[in-house]
């Protein structure tokens, strides 16, 4: 008993021993070299999440209730040099696909290097989040939960090179060219391209935006004009007039977006046919509106609504010369509440309800097949920019 008594004290010791020598060793040479530790001073790493309880409905009726993941991001951004900056972020709530024509993973949204060229001017390069302007897609992705109908079709985080100018404090100006998509044109999905539509062997996006302030900063613009072309002698271009306004307890803000497509980039009209391969509609165009107020009623209570519509227009869908048409229009609205109880921290709690509506064009009925429907989405879960470093 003794002998058993006298090899656990001298275990004990040595892993006494052990441990101190252990920590003597970390102190002496650190995980993170003392020369290198002042990176971390200039090194940003922020977990983007949305968690909810979500009940949808359809037609009224409830389809399914369940706990989702909706937002998970993370965003990593670190200045490497006194000149040169990189931010990358990834979300985690789609399947990893490489692009077809970028290579990169669908799910990378921006991998970039900034390098500050002057004070007031810089170029950024890599994988970038397209700058079309308006504010709903300046919105940090976790804060939308529903996107209209243009920027929940298109492909907003392109590979190509940026060239920014800020004027003075009050206007900065932006200019993109980047792939006008991840993909290659034949590789886009189930919808096939018309006959004699060749793809073009340049297929870029340009991309000019203008960012005004005024009156103090209360009032504020994101203005910008974007063409594309995937398709020879076949383009779209793109224009989104955002508009700010904020003061202590209100920020108000609206959009006006339109695009016209050669050929159907977007795939709303063209995916509204009943063929099982569908062709990609030619000469189309989308008309939106977007709103959102935001309204702080107490310290910790924030009551948002959100209301917006848009509207889509074909010369021809399924049957040759059937005119200007207007397809269909949908609308949308979000009232939303939330409650922020920590005074460092912004973790937010919220209920909010999305409700979309859609109305068909006598043509889309009876030449489409389409009905008008609806569908809703009650959700009530988190919202937080955690912020580790």
């Amino acid at each position: 008993m003794k002998r058993l008594v006298c090899l656990i004290l001298i275990g004990i010791s040595t892993f006494a021993f052990g441990q101190q020598s252990s920590a003597n060793d970390s102190l002496t040479n650190p995980l993170i070299p003392v020369n290198k530790q002042n990176l971390l001073k200039d090194f940003d790493l922020v977990f983007y999440m949305r968690y909810g309880l979500d009940s949808d409905f359809k037609q009224d009726k409830l389809a399914t209730s369940r706990f989702s993941g909706n937002e998970l991001r993370i965003d990593l951004s670190a200045k490497v040099h006194e000149k040169v900056g990189f931010r990358f972020r990834n979300r985690f709530t789609s399947a990893p696909i490489p692009g077809t024509l970028d290579n990169v993973n669908s799910t990378v949204d921006i991998a970039f290097i900034d390098v500050k060229a002057t004070d007031k001017l810089n170029v950024t390069l890599g994988k970038l989040s397209a700058d079309w302007g308006g504010y709903e897609f300046d919105l940090n992705p976790i804060e939308v939960l529903e996107y209209n109908d243009i920027l929940n079709h298109s492909e907003n985080y392109l590979v190509g090179v940026g060239v920014g100018y800020q004027v003075n404090e009050k206007h900065r100006f932006n200019v993109q060219v980047l792939n006008a998509s991840a993909n290659r044109l034949d590789k886009k999905g189930t919808i096939i391209l018309p006959k004699g539509i060749e793809e073009t062997k340049v297929p870029l996006a340009f991309v000019g935006n203008w960012r005004g302030s005024f009156w103090d900063n209360q009032f504020q613009t994101s203005y910008s004009y974007s063409y594309f072309t995937q398709a020879k002698n076949k383009g779209m271009y793109y224009i989104a007039l955002g508009n700010k306004y904020q003061n202590k307890q209100l920020t108000w803000m609206y959009d006006f977006q339109y695009t016209h497509d050669a050929i159907d980039r977007h795939g709303i009209i063209s995916s509204m046919s009943q063929e099982e391969k569908p062709i990609m509609a030619k000469d189309v165009a989308y008309l939106e509106h977007w709103t959102r107020l935001d309204y702080q009623v107490y310290p910790k209570l924030i009551f948002s609504l959100t209301l917006m519509t848009s509207n889509a227009y074909a010369q021809h869908t399924t049957v040759e010369n059937a005119g200007n048409s207007h397809i269909r229009v949908s609308y949308g609205a979000s009232p939303m509440i939330q409650y922020s109880p920590f005074k460092k921290l912004d973790l937010r709690f919220y209920a909010a309800y999305v409700g979309r509506w859609y109305a068909n064009s006598s043509y889309a009925k009876t030449e489409l097949g389409q009905v008008d429907g609806n569908t809703g989405r009650i959700s009530i879960g988190f919202i937080s920019p955690l912020q580790l470093l």
